[in-house]
């Protein structure tokens, strides 16, 4: 039986690799193979250094382990993506305790390797990106949302000081991983009690690129002047 349920899954790895994905390439260092690997996601919690429960999503990369070209994944390997004829990079990585790649079945016949896209993936200069603020209401976001409902700019730092209206809504700033970790003032007075998401997000202008978005714990109501820095 497990003769036949081994085959099973090495048939099905095969027919993911030839109908379900795309054509990559998977870098360690300036070496790089060509395969195919189809495309998922998975989401992870993990506290933060300050204690702040943190959600990661990953961008995963779902591919038939006889084909990887250097064995099992590391992390700070690569994949190069072409959409629409240009390059999105993703670098292999995880959250901390959480192991770079997990194996999709019990024959390991399939990885599946978890990735965030990195700076080199933009198209719009590598100093500007787009920053959003504002009020919300729900206590999560989907990236439409952030567009339709938050101010936003371009900007090279998460510097910045902003007026925020709300009405029993949250305070949200969406920003670039790349910049940093922020630090928030409400009023004049930091607030630590901000939830976050990590998550891949493909902007107008932009590729794919690794953004937090920074939510406080709890709702409020008034104008308030916020200050990241």
């Amino acid at each position: 039986m497990s003769d036949l349920l081994a085959s099973g899954a090495s048939w099905l790895a095969g027919q993911l690799s030839a109908s379900a994905s795309r054509s990559v390439r998977y870098y360690r260092g300036t070496n790089y193979g060509v395969i195919n690997a189809a495309v998922g996601t998975s989401r992870f919690e993990s506290q933060g250094t300050s204690g702040v429960l943190e959600t990661w999503e990953s961008r995963d990369f779902v591919i038939k382990a006889g084909t990887l070209p250097f064995g099992e994944p590391l992390r700070h390997d690569k994949i190069v993506e072409t959409v629409n004829g240009v390059d999105v990079t993703y670098e292999v990585t995880s959250p901390r305790g959480v192991p770079v790649f997990h194996y999709g079945d019990a024959f390991r016949q399939t990885v599946r390797v978890h990735t965030i896209a990195t700076t080199e993936s933009s198209q719009v200069a590598p100093t500007l990106r787009a920053r959003f603020w504002g009020s919300f209401a729900s206590a999560t976001i989907t990236d439409a949302q952030i567009v339709a409902s938050l101010s936003s700019d371009l900007g090279g730092s998460l510097a910045q000081s902003r007026t925020v209206a709300a009405a029993t809504a949250y305070l949200y700033v969406v920003l670039p991983t790349s910049f940093g970790t922020p630090t928030f003032a409400v009023n004049g007075l930091t607030l630590s009690a901000w939830e976050t998401t990590q998550r891949t997000i493909t902007f107008s202008g932009q590729a794919a690129t690794s953004y937090g978005i920074y939510r406080t714990t709890y709702p409020i109501t008034g104008t308030v002047n916020l200050v990241v820095s």
